[in-house]
């Protein structure tokens, strides 16, 4: 999981849906430097994301390509589309979408699959099924608080985040995960996720900042406040429903899942589709086509 969270991991796969597929082509597109880009290759090559297919022998070239468990993130690909469509704040990091099979320009939408309505954080319910001691560890990486500063920074200056900004760091991805289950409270998610008091009140204050929490006064004597989601960030659910499936598809094994979902206005366990706003037609990778070249900004190693 910490594989999708990356920046540069998660521009890779982006860049290959779009038909980025040789080296230099991927540096050419989001100015990674070498080191970076042969990095995560190699990273995503081992999660058996990426594979590598010779195109020339003399001398061997290889161009790198999606395997079936990296083409199942699709749905989460389409979902980080729809966020920073809506809040991306004009970057211009996306192109417009079209469904081959309508002919139309469309949003994606997640839906439940049983009873095809949009799939919303108040209509669904959870149930803990087991504890993973392996969930209550440090994630292995997470962002310098120098990196959260420069956040910070950027959010009073008025510059622009992409989701890649916000879930790409573990910590801040466990707390939005918090509130997701009901939690606002500070004790409630340091509690809750394990997380040191410091770094807890920065990544509080880079999502009041940046707009995806609402700091909201719950006592006067002493003043103290719940952090609760905003739009921005209640829109983030979607995103974060489809990487919960991937993962159980792909790296949990089976009966082992420590969380169930369940769709509260059919009653029936959670399972998702991506489908097209005209035509409602489940979303499949060759029928959706780009309008317009993609362009980055240089993210942060």
């Amino acid at each position: 999981m910490a594989i999708i969270g990356d920046r540069w991991a998660f521009m890779i796969i982006r860049d290959i849906y779009l038909g980025v597929r040789q080296f230099e082509e991927f540096r050419r597109r989001s100015n990674i430097t070498r080191g970076t880009l042969a990095s995560r290759l190699k990273v995503l090559i081992d999660a058996d994301i990426l594979y590598k297919n010779p195109y020339q022998s003399l001398p061997t070239r290889y161009e790198y390509r999606l395997t079936d468990r990296g083409i199942d993130l699709y749905p989460v690909l389409l979902m980080t589309w729809m966020w920073e469509t809506k809040w991306g704040r004009g970057w211009n990091l996306l192109p417009e979408l079209t469904h081959s099979k309508c002919g139309q320009k469309m949003w994606p939408l997640l839906r439940c699959s049983d009873c095809h309505t949009d799939i919303k954080l108040n209509d669904v319910r959870f149930a803990i099924t087991a504890v993973s001691q392996k969930a209550r560890q440090i994630p292995p990486r997470y962002q310098r608080r120098s990196k959260v500063n420069e956040l910070l920074r950027h959010a009073d200056e008025g510059q622009n985040f992409t989701m890649l900004d916000i879930v790409g760091d573990r910590w801040t991805s466990l707390v939005i995960a918090a509130a997701f289950f009901g939690l606002a409270r500070f004790d409630e998610i340091s509690e809750g996720i394990g997380i040191a008091t410091n770094i807890l009140s920065d990544r509080l204050k880079l999502l009041v900042r940046i707009g995806v929490f609402e700091r909201v006064p719950y006592q006067k004597r002493p003043l103290r406040y719940e952090y609760r989601l905003s739009q921005m960030g209640r829109d983030l659910y979607a995103h974060s429903v489809t990487i919960h499936e991937w993962a159980e598809r792909w790296l949990i094994p089976r009966g082992e899942a420590p969380l169930t979902l369940f769709h509260k206005p059919c009653d029936k366990y959670l399972f998702s589709e991506v489908v097209c706003s005209e035509c409602d037609e489940v979303l499949l990778p060759r029928e959706v086509t780009y309008e317009k070249a993609i362009t980055y900004r240089r993210a942060a190693v």
